[in-house]
Protein backbone atom coordinates (compact mmCIF):
# COMPACT_ATOMS: atom_id res chain seq x y z
CA UNK A 1 0.00 0.00 0.00
CA UNK A 2 0.70 3.67 -0.38
CA UNK A 3 0.64 6.78 2.08
CA UNK A 4 -1.93 9.54 1.41
CA UNK A 5 -1.22 12.86 0.37
CA UNK A 6 -2.98 14.16 4.20
CA UNK A 7 -0.65 11.09 5.66
CA UNK A 8 3.08 12.31 4.12
CA UNK A 9 1.71 16.24 4.89
CA UNK A 10 0.83 15.35 8.45
CA UNK A 11 4.60 13.49 9.00
CA UNK A 12 6.50 15.80 7.05
CA UNK A 13 4.55 18.74 9.21
CA UNK A 14 5.34 16.70 12.43
CA UNK A 15 9.04 16.50 11.46
CA UNK A 16 9.62 20.40 11.49
CA UNK A 17 8.94 20.46 15.52
CA UNK A 18 12.03 17.59 16.17
CA UNK A 19 14.40 18.74 18.32
CA UNK A 20 18.09 18.72 16.26
CA UNK A 21 20.22 16.63 18.49
CA UNK A 22 23.01 19.10 19.89
CA UNK A 23 20.32 21.16 21.79
CA UNK A 24 17.42 22.84 20.95
CA UNK A 25 18.74 25.32 18.71
CA UNK A 26 20.91 23.29 17.02
CA UNK A 27 24.77 23.47 16.80
CA UNK A 28 25.74 26.64 16.59
CA UNK A 29 28.23 27.56 13.93
CA UNK A 30 27.85 31.41 13.74
CA UNK A 31 31.21 31.85 14.96
CA UNK A 32 32.67 28.92 12.93
CA UNK A 33 32.82 28.54 8.78
CA UNK A 34 30.12 29.51 6.98
CA UNK A 35 27.15 26.98 7.52
CA UNK A 36 26.69 26.78 3.20
CA UNK A 37 30.66 24.93 3.66
CA UNK A 38 31.16 21.39 4.18
CA UNK A 39 31.86 20.49 7.90
CA UNK A 40 34.01 17.36 8.42
CA UNK A 41 33.85 17.32 12.30
CA UNK A 42 29.75 16.69 11.86
CA UNK A 43 30.46 13.73 9.92
CA UNK A 44 30.03 10.23 11.22
CA UNK A 45 33.49 8.95 11.26
CA UNK A 46 35.58 6.34 8.73
CA UNK A 47 35.33 4.21 11.70
CA UNK A 48 31.72 4.20 12.27
CA UNK A 49 30.35 4.53 8.89
CA UNK A 50 32.68 0.73 8.43
CA UNK A 51 31.41 -0.79 10.88
CA UNK A 52 28.06 -0.36 10.02
CA UNK A 53 28.76 -1.81 6.40
CA UNK A 54 30.65 -5.00 8.36
CA UNK A 55 27.75 -4.91 10.47
CA UNK A 56 25.31 -4.72 7.38
CA UNK A 57 27.33 -7.25 5.09
CA UNK A 58 27.55 -10.22 7.90
CA UNK A 59 23.49 -10.09 7.49
CA UNK A 60 23.82 -12.22 4.55
CA UNK A 61 22.56 -11.18 0.93
CA UNK A 62 19.72 -9.23 1.24
CA UNK A 63 17.47 -10.14 -1.55
CA UNK A 64 14.01 -8.07 -1.40
CA UNK A 65 11.87 -9.04 1.58
CA UNK A 66 14.39 -11.78 2.98
CA UNK A 67 15.05 -12.18 6.72
CA UNK A 68 18.10 -10.37 5.97
CA UNK A 69 16.61 -7.50 3.95
CA UNK A 70 13.77 -7.06 6.45
CA UNK A 71 16.72 -6.21 9.52
CA UNK A 72 18.84 -4.21 7.89
CA UNK A 73 15.53 -2.28 6.48
CA UNK A 74 14.65 -2.06 10.61
CA UNK A 75 18.17 -1.64 10.96
CA UNK A 76 18.38 2.27 8.72
CA UNK A 77 14.77 3.30 10.97
CA UNK A 78 15.87 3.20 14.09
CA UNK A 79 18.82 5.22 13.55
CA UNK A 80 17.20 7.52 10.96
CA UNK A 81 14.72 8.10 13.79
CA UNK A 82 17.19 8.38 16.35
CA UNK A 83 19.01 10.82 14.43
CA UNK A 84 16.10 12.79 14.42
CA UNK A 85 14.58 12.32 11.06
CA UNK A 86 10.94 11.45 11.24
CA UNK A 87 10.24 8.03 8.74
CA UNK A 88 7.40 6.47 7.56
CA UNK A 89 7.10 3.03 6.23
CA UNK A 90 5.54 2.38 2.83
CA UNK A 91 4.84 -1.42 2.86
CA UNK A 92 4.66 -3.74 0.07
CA UNK A 93 3.77 -7.86 -0.47
CA UNK A 94 4.90 -9.95 -3.46
CA UNK A 95 5.13 -13.20 -3.97
CA UNK A 96 9.31 -13.44 -2.90
CA UNK A 97 10.83 -16.60 -4.48
CA UNK A 98 13.65 -18.05 -2.52
CA UNK A 99 16.27 -20.88 -4.00
CA UNK A 100 17.15 -23.55 -1.55
CA UNK A 101 19.12 -26.03 -3.17
CA UNK A 102 20.72 -26.60 -6.53
CA UNK A 103 22.72 -28.81 -8.45
CA UNK A 104 23.19 -30.86 -11.88
CA UNK A 105 23.96 -34.56 -12.01
CA UNK A 106 25.04 -35.81 -15.39
CA UNK A 107 25.46 -38.89 -16.77
CA UNK A 108 27.07 -40.20 -20.30
CA UNK A 109 26.83 -44.16 -21.22
CA UNK A 110 28.12 -46.57 -18.89
CA UNK A 111 30.72 -44.08 -17.40
CA UNK A 112 29.91 -42.69 -13.52
CA UNK A 113 27.56 -39.99 -12.76
CA UNK A 114 29.11 -36.73 -11.99
CA UNK A 115 28.67 -33.75 -10.39
CA UNK A 116 28.86 -30.81 -12.51
CA UNK A 117 30.13 -27.60 -10.76
CA UNK A 118 27.30 -24.80 -10.69
CA UNK A 119 28.12 -21.37 -10.29
CA UNK A 120 24.67 -19.61 -9.41
CA UNK A 121 20.99 -19.99 -10.25
CA UNK A 122 19.10 -17.70 -12.40
CA UNK A 123 16.75 -15.93 -9.59
CA UNK A 124 12.84 -16.37 -10.37
CA UNK A 125 13.40 -18.77 -12.81
CA UNK A 126 11.53 -21.54 -11.25
CA UNK A 127 11.89 -25.02 -8.92
CA UNK A 128 11.86 -28.73 -9.18
CA UNK A 129 11.10 -31.38 -6.98
CA UNK A 130 13.46 -32.25 -4.70
CA UNK A 131 14.66 -34.97 -6.77
CA UNK A 132 14.88 -32.70 -9.84
CA UNK A 133 13.91 -32.59 -13.46
CA UNK A 134 16.32 -35.63 -15.67
CA UNK A 135 16.50 -35.44 -19.54
CA UNK A 136 18.24 -35.66 -22.48
CA UNK A 137 21.04 -32.93 -22.05
CA UNK A 138 20.83 -30.80 -25.75
CA UNK A 139 22.89 -28.30 -26.80
CA UNK A 140 20.87 -25.45 -27.97
CA UNK A 141 23.24 -22.48 -29.56
CA UNK A 142 24.92 -19.65 -28.32
CA UNK A 143 23.00 -16.51 -27.02
CA UNK A 144 21.06 -14.72 -28.69
CA UNK A 145 20.89 -17.19 -31.71
CA UNK A 146 18.92 -20.24 -29.65
CA UNK A 147 17.85 -23.38 -31.48
CA UNK A 148 14.99 -24.19 -29.73
CA UNK A 149 13.52 -26.92 -32.13
CA UNK A 150 14.82 -30.28 -30.10
CA UNK A 151 14.92 -29.09 -26.68
CA UNK A 152 10.87 -30.47 -26.11
CA UNK A 153 11.53 -32.60 -22.83
CA UNK A 154 15.21 -32.77 -22.33
CA UNK A 155 17.76 -30.45 -20.72
CA UNK A 156 18.78 -27.42 -22.98
CA UNK A 157 22.67 -26.23 -22.71
CA UNK A 158 23.09 -22.83 -23.83
CA UNK A 159 26.67 -20.49 -24.11
CA UNK A 160 26.34 -17.25 -22.56
CA UNK A 161 29.15 -14.57 -23.87
CA UNK A 162 29.23 -11.31 -21.67
CA UNK A 163 27.93 -8.34 -22.86
CA UNK A 164 29.86 -5.52 -22.33
CA UNK A 165 28.54 -1.74 -21.50
CA UNK A 166 29.53 0.11 -24.49
CA UNK A 167 30.31 3.55 -22.19
CA UNK A 168 31.68 4.93 -25.31
CA UNK A 169 28.55 4.79 -27.24
CA UNK A 170 26.22 5.88 -24.87
CA UNK A 171 27.57 8.60 -22.83
CA UNK A 172 29.21 12.13 -23.42
CA UNK A 173 31.90 13.21 -20.99
CA UNK A 174 31.26 16.48 -19.06
CA UNK A 175 34.69 15.91 -17.15
CA UNK A 176 36.71 13.37 -15.24
CA UNK A 177 38.26 13.44 -11.88
CA UNK A 178 41.65 13.64 -12.32
CA UNK A 179 42.09 15.17 -15.55
CA UNK A 180 44.42 12.82 -16.71
CA UNK A 181 42.54 10.17 -16.16
CA UNK A 182 41.33 7.87 -19.28
CA UNK A 183 37.90 7.02 -18.83
CA UNK A 184 37.17 3.52 -20.78
CA UNK A 185 35.47 2.73 -23.55
CA UNK A 186 33.49 -0.18 -22.63
CA UNK A 187 32.85 -1.70 -19.36
CA UNK A 188 32.65 -6.09 -19.18
CA UNK A 189 31.03 -7.41 -16.30
CA UNK A 190 29.90 -11.06 -15.52
CA UNK A 191 26.52 -9.92 -17.51
CA UNK A 192 25.43 -11.99 -19.87
CA UNK A 193 22.47 -10.48 -22.10
CA UNK A 194 19.69 -13.60 -21.03
CA UNK A 195 16.76 -12.36 -19.34
CA UNK A 196 14.17 -14.35 -20.63
CA UNK A 197 14.23 -18.39 -19.88
CA UNK A 198 10.07 -18.38 -20.98
CA UNK A 199 10.89 -19.14 -24.79
CA UNK A 200 12.44 -22.51 -23.42
CA UNK A 201 10.02 -23.19 -21.25
CA UNK A 202 7.51 -22.56 -24.13
CA UNK A 203 9.72 -24.74 -26.12
CA UNK A 204 9.04 -27.54 -23.50
CA UNK A 205 12.04 -27.76 -22.21
CA UNK A 206 11.99 -29.07 -18.76
CA UNK A 207 15.20 -27.05 -17.05
CA UNK A 208 17.87 -24.46 -18.94
CA UNK A 209 21.96 -24.66 -18.13
CA UNK A 210 23.82 -21.35 -19.24
CA UNK A 211 27.61 -21.54 -19.41
CA UNK A 212 29.59 -18.73 -18.59
CA UNK A 213 32.07 -18.46 -21.80
CA UNK A 214 34.64 -15.37 -21.05
CA UNK A 215 34.86 -15.22 -17.27
CA UNK A 216 36.83 -16.87 -14.92
CA UNK A 217 34.87 -19.40 -12.43
CA UNK A 218 36.00 -17.07 -9.43
CA UNK A 219 34.15 -14.02 -11.52
CA UNK A 220 31.15 -15.65 -12.45
CA UNK A 221 30.47 -17.83 -8.95
CA UNK A 222 27.38 -16.73 -6.93
CA UNK A 223 26.05 -13.62 -9.59
CA UNK A 224 22.63 -13.35 -9.13
CA UNK A 225 22.12 -12.35 -12.48
CA UNK A 226 19.90 -11.62 -14.01
CA UNK A 227 18.06 -9.90 -11.76
CA UNK A 228 14.59 -8.34 -11.61
CA UNK A 229 13.24 -10.24 -14.18
CA UNK A 230 9.68 -11.91 -12.99
CA UNK A 231 9.10 -15.29 -12.51
CA UNK A 232 10.02 -17.63 -15.82
CA UNK A 233 8.64 -20.29 -14.73
CA UNK A 234 11.51 -23.14 -16.55
CA UNK A 235 14.65 -23.93 -13.55
CA UNK A 236 17.72 -22.58 -14.51
CA UNK A 237 21.16 -22.72 -13.57
CA UNK A 238 24.57 -20.99 -14.41
CA UNK A 239 27.99 -22.87 -14.57
CA UNK A 240 31.47 -22.24 -15.50
CA UNK A 241 32.94 -22.02 -18.54
CA UNK A 242 35.07 -25.18 -18.29
CA UNK A 243 32.31 -27.31 -17.00
CA UNK A 244 30.23 -25.66 -19.59
CA UNK A 245 33.03 -26.85 -22.68
CA UNK A 246 32.20 -30.60 -20.86
CA UNK A 247 28.96 -30.19 -20.69
CA UNK A 248 28.14 -29.06 -24.81
CA UNK A 249 30.65 -32.14 -25.62
CA UNK A 250 28.11 -34.44 -23.21
CA UNK A 251 25.03 -33.52 -24.87
CA UNK A 252 27.02 -34.25 -28.28
CA UNK A 253 27.19 -37.78 -27.13
CA UNK A 254 23.76 -38.39 -25.83
CA UNK A 255 24.21 -37.63 -22.05
CA UNK A 256 21.42 -37.01 -19.64
CA UNK A 257 21.41 -34.62 -16.65
CA UNK A 258 19.29 -34.01 -14.14
CA UNK A 259 18.92 -30.52 -12.40
CA UNK A 260 17.70 -29.38 -9.28
CA UNK A 261 16.95 -26.39 -8.15
CA UNK A 262 14.85 -26.34 -5.12
CA UNK A 263 13.28 -22.78 -4.34
CA UNK A 264 9.93 -21.58 -2.22
CA UNK A 265 7.29 -19.11 -3.39
CA UNK A 266 6.05 -17.16 -0.01
CA UNK A 267 2.87 -15.15 -0.72
CA UNK A 268 2.41 -11.88 0.25
CA UNK A 269 5.62 -11.34 1.55
CA UNK A 270 6.13 -8.26 3.15
CA UNK A 271 8.41 -5.58 2.50
CA UNK A 272 9.33 -1.55 3.14
CA UNK A 273 10.38 1.56 2.05
CA UNK A 274 11.36 3.70 4.51
CA UNK A 275 10.55 8.19 3.62
CA UNK A 276 12.69 9.99 6.08
CA UNK A 277 12.56 13.76 6.17
CA UNK A 278 14.82 16.31 7.13
CA UNK A 279 12.84 19.68 7.25
CA UNK A 280 14.94 23.15 5.77
CA UNK A 281 13.96 26.58 6.16
CA UNK A 282 11.80 26.02 3.35
CA UNK A 283 8.79 23.34 2.89
CA UNK A 284 8.11 24.45 -0.29
CA UNK A 285 11.53 23.02 -2.26
CA UNK A 286 13.11 19.60 -1.68
CA UNK A 287 15.73 18.35 -2.32
CA UNK A 288 15.74 13.85 -2.50
CA UNK A 289 18.56 12.14 -1.51
CA UNK A 290 18.11 8.20 -2.63
CA UNK A 291 19.05 4.90 -3.02
CA UNK A 292 17.29 0.73 -2.89
CA UNK A 293 17.98 -1.06 0.17
CA UNK A 294 18.00 -4.65 -1.59
CA UNK A 295 21.10 -6.53 -2.48
CA UNK A 296 23.44 -9.26 -2.66
CA UNK A 297 26.59 -8.25 -0.76
CA UNK A 298 28.55 -5.25 1.14
CA UNK A 299 28.10 -2.59 -1.60
CA UNK A 300 24.53 -3.78 -3.55
CA UNK A 301 23.42 -1.98 -1.85
CA UNK A 302 25.13 0.01 0.68
CA UNK A 303 24.06 3.35 -0.47
CA UNK A 304 21.61 3.82 3.18
CA UNK A 305 24.43 3.41 5.20
CA UNK A 306 26.22 6.16 3.53
CA UNK A 307 22.62 8.11 3.18
CA UNK A 308 22.28 7.12 6.94
CA UNK A 309 25.75 9.10 7.25
CA UNK A 310 24.40 12.10 5.56
CA UNK A 311 20.97 12.33 7.19
CA UNK A 312 23.15 12.70 10.65
CA UNK A 313 25.62 15.13 9.42
CA UNK A 314 22.93 17.23 8.21
CA UNK A 315 20.50 16.82 11.07
CA UNK A 316 23.64 18.51 13.26
CA UNK A 317 22.80 21.87 11.21
CA UNK A 318 20.73 23.72 12.73
CA UNK A 319 17.41 23.88 10.35
CA UNK A 320 18.12 27.89 9.97
CA UNK A 321 20.81 26.85 7.97
CA UNK A 322 19.20 24.44 5.90
CA UNK A 323 17.21 26.01 3.12
CA UNK A 324 15.42 22.86 1.48
CA UNK A 325 13.89 19.70 3.06
CA UNK A 326 16.12 16.72 2.64
CA UNK A 327 13.79 13.82 1.73
CA UNK A 328 15.71 10.59 1.87
CA UNK A 329 14.07 7.76 0.28
CA UNK A 330 15.01 4.04 0.49
CA UNK A 331 13.52 2.12 -1.45
CA UNK A 332 12.95 -1.90 -1.55
CA UNK A 333 12.06 -3.65 -4.79
CA UNK A 334 15.27 -2.83 -6.96
CA UNK A 335 16.00 -6.83 -7.12
CA UNK A 336 12.24 -7.44 -7.58
CA UNK A 337 11.21 -4.96 -9.51
CA UNK A 338 7.96 -6.73 -12.13
CA UNK A 339 6.15 -6.91 -8.18
CA UNK A 340 7.79 -4.13 -6.12
CA UNK A 341 8.10 -0.29 -7.92
CA UNK A 342 11.17 0.80 -5.83
CA UNK A 343 11.62 4.59 -6.45
CA UNK A 344 9.38 4.26 -9.43
CA UNK A 345 6.45 4.07 -6.36
CA UNK A 346 7.45 7.11 -4.68
CA UNK A 347 7.41 9.37 -7.74
CA UNK A 348 3.70 7.71 -8.72
CA UNK A 349 2.29 8.05 -5.52
CA UNK A 350 3.88 10.95 -4.35
CA UNK A 351 3.45 13.54 -7.27
CA UNK A 352 3.41 16.11 -5.16
CA UNK A 353 6.28 15.39 -3.26
CA UNK A 354 7.99 15.34 -7.13
CA UNK A 355 6.46 18.65 -7.91
CA UNK A 356 8.76 19.96 -4.95
CA UNK A 357 11.75 18.34 -5.56
CA UNK A 358 14.18 20.85 -7.18
CA UNK A 359 17.20 18.06 -7.29
CA UNK A 360 17.51 14.77 -6.70
CA UNK A 361 20.75 12.74 -5.70
CA UNK A 362 21.33 8.93 -5.74
CA UNK A 363 23.99 7.25 -4.07
CA UNK A 364 24.73 3.33 -4.77
CA UNK A 365 27.76 0.78 -4.67
CA UNK A 366 29.96 2.74 -2.30
CA UNK A 367 33.57 1.90 -1.74
CA UNK A 368 34.39 -0.30 -4.82
CA UNK A 369 37.59 -1.55 -5.75
CA UNK A 370 38.42 -2.71 -9.17
CA UNK A 371 39.05 -6.44 -10.03
CA UNK A 372 39.45 -7.64 -13.32
CA UNK A 373 39.63 -11.27 -15.10
CA UNK A 374 43.07 -10.35 -16.68
CA UNK A 375 43.85 -12.08 -20.16
CA UNK A 376 44.66 -15.84 -18.67
CA UNK A 377 41.03 -15.07 -16.93
CA UNK A 378 42.71 -14.93 -13.37
CA UNK A 379 40.27 -12.42 -11.47
CA UNK A 380 42.27 -10.56 -8.89
CA UNK A 381 42.32 -6.92 -7.51
CA UNK A 382 43.77 -4.20 -9.84
CA UNK A 383 45.20 -2.05 -7.06
CA UNK A 384 42.72 0.58 -8.34
CA UNK A 385 39.51 2.25 -7.86
CA UNK A 386 36.61 1.13 -9.67
CA UNK A 387 35.23 3.19 -11.97
CA UNK A 388 32.53 5.88 -10.52
CA UNK A 389 30.05 7.17 -12.94
CA UNK A 390 28.24 9.93 -12.15
CA UNK A 391 25.44 10.31 -14.55
CA UNK A 392 23.14 13.52 -15.63
CA UNK A 393 21.74 15.28 -18.70
CA UNK A 394 22.59 18.33 -17.11
CA UNK A 395 25.53 20.33 -17.10
CA UNK A 396 24.87 22.50 -13.91
CA UNK A 397 24.87 18.98 -12.06
CA UNK A 398 27.84 17.82 -13.70
CA UNK A 399 29.54 21.39 -12.51
CA UNK A 400 28.69 20.57 -9.43
CA UNK A 401 29.64 17.33 -8.99
CA UNK A 402 32.87 17.58 -10.59
CA UNK A 403 33.55 20.75 -8.17
CA UNK A 404 32.38 18.28 -5.66
CA UNK A 405 34.79 15.28 -5.98
CA UNK A 406 38.03 17.45 -6.54
CA UNK A 407 40.76 16.43 -3.45
CA UNK A 408 38.89 13.28 -2.91
CA UNK A 409 39.91 9.69 -3.30
CA UNK A 410 37.06 9.27 -5.32
CA UNK A 411 40.26 9.58 -8.28
CA UNK A 412 38.72 7.54 -11.08
CA UNK A 413 34.86 9.26 -11.51
CA UNK A 414 33.97 10.33 -15.10
CA UNK A 415 30.55 12.61 -14.85
CA UNK A 416 28.47 11.57 -17.79
CA UNK A 417 25.56 13.04 -20.07
CA UNK A 418 23.73 9.36 -20.80
CA UNK A 419 23.10 11.03 -24.63
CA UNK A 420 22.42 7.61 -26.21
CA UNK A 421 21.37 5.58 -23.08
CA UNK A 422 23.47 3.78 -20.02
CA UNK A 423 21.29 5.85 -17.71
CA UNK A 424 21.14 3.14 -14.91
CA UNK A 425 19.99 3.00 -11.51
CA UNK A 426 17.64 4.51 -9.14
CA UNK A 427 18.39 7.83 -10.30
CA UNK A 428 17.23 6.77 -13.70
CA UNK A 429 13.34 7.53 -13.17
CA UNK A 430 13.58 10.75 -11.14
CA UNK A 431 15.46 11.58 -14.58
CA UNK A 432 12.54 10.44 -16.52
CA UNK A 433 10.33 12.16 -14.12
CA UNK A 434 11.85 15.34 -14.95
CA UNK A 435 13.55 15.87 -11.53
CA UNK A 436 17.08 17.08 -11.99
CA UNK A 437 18.95 14.55 -11.07
CA UNK A 438 22.79 13.02 -10.36
CA UNK A 439 22.81 9.41 -9.95
CA UNK A 440 26.18 8.01 -8.87
CA UNK A 441 26.48 4.46 -9.49
CA UNK A 442 30.18 2.29 -9.63
CA UNK A 443 29.48 -0.75 -11.73
CA UNK A 444 32.15 -3.73 -10.45
CA UNK A 445 32.77 -6.98 -12.04
CA UNK A 446 31.43 -8.17 -8.12
CA UNK A 447 28.18 -6.36 -7.82
CA UNK A 448 26.05 -9.11 -8.66
CA UNK A 449 27.94 -11.72 -6.15
CA UNK A 450 26.34 -12.91 -3.22
CA UNK A 451 29.22 -15.09 -1.66
CA UNK A 452 28.96 -15.84 2.44
CA UNK A 453 31.13 -12.60 3.36
CA UNK A 454 29.27 -10.07 1.21
CA UNK A 455 32.70 -9.19 -0.78
CA UNK A 456 33.99 -6.79 1.79
CA UNK A 457 37.25 -7.87 1.17
CA UNK A 458 36.80 -6.07 -2.42
CA UNK A 459 35.72 -2.44 -0.53
CA UNK A 460 37.66 0.36 0.88
CA UNK A 461 36.48 1.99 3.70
CA UNK A 462 38.46 5.20 3.04
CA UNK A 463 36.93 5.40 -0.38
CA UNK A 464 33.50 5.20 0.78
CA UNK A 465 33.46 8.01 3.93
CA UNK A 466 35.52 10.10 1.49
CA UNK A 467 32.76 9.60 -1.41
CA UNK A 468 30.29 10.46 1.68
CA UNK A 469 31.95 13.14 2.48
CA UNK A 470 31.70 14.54 -1.63
CA UNK A 471 28.09 13.79 -1.40
CA UNK A 472 27.93 16.36 1.36
CA UNK A 473 29.81 18.62 -0.70
CA UNK A 474 27.16 18.31 -3.39
CA UNK A 475 24.05 18.56 -1.20
CA UNK A 476 25.46 21.67 0.29
CA UNK A 477 26.03 23.27 -3.54
CA UNK A 478 22.27 22.32 -4.36
CA UNK A 479 20.78 23.66 -1.63
CA UNK A 480 22.79 27.12 -2.36
CA UNK A 481 21.95 26.93 -5.90
CA UNK A 482 18.01 28.45 -7.36
CA UNK A 483 15.50 25.96 -8.81
CA UNK A 484 16.47 27.90 -12.26
CA UNK A 485 19.98 27.26 -12.22
CA UNK A 486 19.32 23.68 -10.83
CA UNK A 487 17.36 22.81 -14.16
CA UNK A 488 20.19 24.07 -16.52
CA UNK A 489 20.73 22.71 -19.75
Amino acid sequence: MTFSRREFMGWLAAATTLAIPGGSKGISLLDGPSPDAYQPSLMPSENEVWDQLVGMARLGPKYTGNKAHQAYIDFLDSNLRASGLEVARVNYKFNRWEAHRWAIEVASGAKKKFAAPVSSYFPYSGQTPAGGVTGELVYAGTNPAFNLSAVRGKIAFVDCPIQPRPYGQWYEVWGVYPQDAMFPAENRPARAAVNDLTQFQKAGALAVILGWTDVSDDNAADQYAPFSRPLQNIPGLWVGRETGAKLRALAADGATATVTLEAEITPDSPTDTLMATLPGSSEDEVIIVNSHTDGPNATEENGGVGILALAKYFAKIPKADRRRTLVFPLTTGHFALPYVPSIRGVIESQSYLIKKTVAALTVEHLGCLEWKDDDALNYKPTGENEWSVAITPRKSLADVMLEGVQGSLDRKTAVVNPAKGGFFGEGSPLSRAGVPTIGYIPMPSYLLAGPANGCIEKLSGPLMHSQIEVFAKVIHRLDRMSAADLKGA
